[in-house]
């Protein structure tokens, strides 16, 4: 926020006073704007003169707890999701360990424009002073792999146990300055809307249940809603398998993967099931709008791609190229399909 060059005839004192004043207003109206079931887990909501921001807290004692931070900087605006207490994030990474994919999903489907941050701190043993040791994870969340996933979370929750380590994470993005004060009063909406995405993560990593309604991304809460509670098994092997295919040119052309007719019952309902939505995700995105469709009289199972993927199909492979698909069913009956090619 820069208020140093509107009131500098006023002194730095008085500048930052209007400053914290503004941000107490608008982290008031933030909480009155969103629905009542994020007030509800969101209970606490202040300016930390410490930090130079304003937070939304599921507890009084904010650190003890998730929390989603607001910094007004000069260049930006930034959101961020942090959650820093041992025991909840021990919680969070035990169950993240345990539904990699579940976690993985709730994290990356927030859209390549959010940062992920999981920091490994080190504690000293006799005074318990903090400091950074290394990063975990830093970069846009379309970069984080189920992969790298799996070893960051297996990694953090072996560390968590360990009384010299500290683990943090963090979830945050950032709109620049100009086009959040052009916005006016409308950025209240903005932010209330990313807010509520950032639930079914908050609920994942706390141990919460998901709520119902009023999550922007539909199926990201439907996924939460059934994960978000600490799960006790990984997927079940009859619930995932791994297809590997070679593209020939109408494949690339037309946007299609051909398996066999032995992988269809995997995507059949029943007997009479001739098409299945599935998501696929590929280079850190999601195509919602894809399908399995079942070949007549063949009974092989076509994965034809939605638009989007399909453009990375054709930018990505060329004739005789090989892409694994790897297929997950997931606890609400969805379907997803990640997608990369196979290098030898």
């Amino acid at each position: 926020m820069p208020v140093f060059t509107a009131f500098g005839w006023a002194g730095e004192e008085t500048a930052q006073k209007f400053a914290f004043e503004q941000l107490e207003l608008f982290i008031s109206h933030l909480h009155a704007r969103l629905p009542h079931s994020v007030q509800a887990e969101l209970t606490h909501y202040g300016l930390s003169r410490e930090n130079q921001g304003a937070y939304l807290a599921t507890d009084g004692n904010v650190e003890q707890d998730a929390h989603i931070a607001f910094f007004a900087r000069p260049m930006s605006l930034e959101i961020q999701l942090a959650i820093t207490a041992r025991e909840v994030l021990a919680k969070g990474f035990s169950a993240a360990e345990k539904d990699v994919i579940g976690a993985h999903r709730l994290v990356t489907e927030l859209g390549p424009e959010w940062s992920l941050r999981i920091q490994q701190l080190l504690v000293e043993e006799e005074s318990g002073a903090i400091s950074h040791y290394q990063d975990l994870f830093k970069d846009s969340v379309s970069h984080f792999s189920p992969e790298l996933a799996q070893e960051v979370f297996s990694k953090a929750a072996y560390l968590l146990g360990q009384e010299k380590w500290l683990i943090s994470f963090y979830l945050s993005r950032r709109v620049e300055s100009e086009q959040a004060a052009a916005m006016g009063s409308a950025i209240l909406q903005v932010l209330s809307t990313q807010v509520e995405a950032l639930m079914p993560v908050l609920s994942f990593f706390t141990g919460r249940t998901g709520r119902k309604k009023g999550t922007r991304r539909a199926a990201v809460r439907k996924v939460a809603a059934q994960q978000a509670a600490v799960v006790e098994t990984a997927v079940a092997p009859e619930d995932t398998f791994t297809y590997i295919a070679e593209l020939k040119p109408l494949h690339i052309r037309r946007g299609f993967i051909n398996m066999t007719p032995e992988e269809w019952s995997f995507f059949a309902r029943n007997a009479r099931t001739e098409t299945r939505k599935v998501t696929v995700y590929y280079e850190g995105l999601y195509d919602k709008k894809s399908a399995v469709w079942r070949l007549q009289p063949s009974e092989i199972a076509r994965l034809v791609l939605g638009p989007a993927s399909h453009e990375w199909l054709e930018d990505a492979f060329v004739p005789n190229d090989k892409i694994e698909l790897h297929i997950t069913r997931l606890e609400d009956d969805e379907i997803q399909i990640a997608l990369k090619p196979v290098t030898e």
